[in-house]
């Protein structure tokens, strides 16, 4: 039987990775930020969030879950990092972190390269609209 806390991510919001500072990068520093889309709940709440700020009950009725089990969720987005929130009134606003998503995901593209002896910026994924027009010789 799976302990309740197994499928947890695991990182304060407020901490980046400690690696990020010095550009030396373990791979285990990723887990947190690649875990938070390991559930189909949290995967559906980040495209949710993709759109925009939303507060829980707004989330509820496109999602099909309730609100507890959104609220339990959108707690562990934030624990990774990716969520951030806003309190307005009664109301909880939640939206991505784009600069901590941006810096996790550049962070990791940047390990992957060090790893693969080439540069970052050749990990970086060719936008949809410029695949059309970009050729590629290999």
């Amino acid at each position: 039987m799976r302990s309740r806390g197994t499928d947890r991510v695991s990182r304060r919001a407020d901490v980046a990775p400690q690696t990020a500072r010095d550009g030396a990068h373990d791979i285990e520093d990723f887990v947190p930020f690649f875990k938070a889309f390991c559930n189909s709940t949290r995967a559906q709440i980040v495209e949710f969030l993709l759109s925009g700020e939303r507060c829980v009950c707004e989330m509820t009725g496109p999602l099909d879950v309730s609100q507890p089990l959104v609220s339990h969720h959108l707690a562990l987005l934030r624990e990774a990092g990716l969520v951030k929130m806003r309190e307005e009134g009664a109301r909880t606003y939640y939206s991505i972190d784009w600069g901590r998503f941006d810096a996790d995901l550049d962070g990791f593209l940047a390990h992957l390269a060090r790893l693969r002896g080439t540069s970052a910026a050749d990990e970086r994924p060719v936008p949809q609209r410029q695949r059309s027009k970009t050729t590629r010789s290999e």
